[in-house]
């Protein structure tokens, strides 16, 4: 019985005019968590595990996939503040009628 092993390496860090450019990229990691705390939790969760993809996706130097990321985050953030208000309405609406 013959066991091989393989080595594993890390690619080289981005250099540093890179690095300044992928430090534009925003996680909305608060703005997720107070989603998740204050408004529809559903996806307010879907919204932290988005905007943790983000830091993610830039130490692999994906940077594409960073921003979609972002977009994500925030679109799952909106999502999540919309469906409160309508649930708000709904509920001022039928206690008013």
């Amino acid at each position: 019985m013959t066991f091989t092993s393989t080595q594993n390496t890390l690619a080289p860090a981005a250099p540093a005019a890179e690095r300044v450019h992928d430090e534009q990229v925003r996680s909305h990691l608060a703005a997720a968590v107070v989603c998740t705390l204050v408004c529809f939790a559903p996806t307010g969760v879907a919204a932290v595990v988005a905007a943790g993809n983000v830091r993610t996706r830039l130490a692999l130097g994906d940077v594409d996939g960073a921003r979609r990321a972002s977009a994500t985050a925030r679109r799952l953030c909106w999502v999540s503040v919309s469906v409160t208000l309508g649930f708000l309405l709904v509920i001022v609406v039928g206690a008013a009628g």
